[in-house]
């Protein structure tokens, strides 16, 4: 009842899990979230290294709000989208999306952010 977000962000604070998993024996890190398939959105995953999570997880929730605001889902394959540059969102840094299989469970198809020179795994 006294909660402060604002009406239209309470779906993805309240609802959408954004995810943290570290891959063992790496440096490697995973971020995803779980819920705007429920919506029939996609949800968003980063396999990376070398930055803040927190960021990572800033920037997340961001996109987030994005598809959300954009019910029809704008995002298309090969788009790029804003990046981090020195902890904050830049648009001097252009990350490439895509849609392809989770990296985590369960199943489903996400939209990919490929980092950059932050990028972990073969894309």
């Amino acid at each position: 009842m006294n909660c402060t977000i604002p009406k239209d962000s309470k779906f993805i604070y309240y609802t959408i899990n954004v995810r943290l998993f570290n891959i063992k024996g790496t440096e490697d890190k995973i971020i995803d979230s779980l819920g705007m398939n429920a919506l029939f959105l996609p949800d968003i995953q980063y396999h990376f290294h070398g930055i803040d999570a927190k960021v990572v997880v800033k920037h997340a929730y961001n996109i987030l709000h994005y598809i959300f605001d954009n019910e029809d889902n704008p995002i298309n394959s090969g788009e790029t989208i804003d990046g981090i540059k020195d902890g904050e969102i830049s648009m001097d840094v252009q990350w490439k999306m895509q849609y392809e299989s989770a990296l985590i469970q369960p199943a489903r198809e996400i939209l990919d952010i490929n980092m950059g020179e932050y990028a972990s795994g073969g894309r």
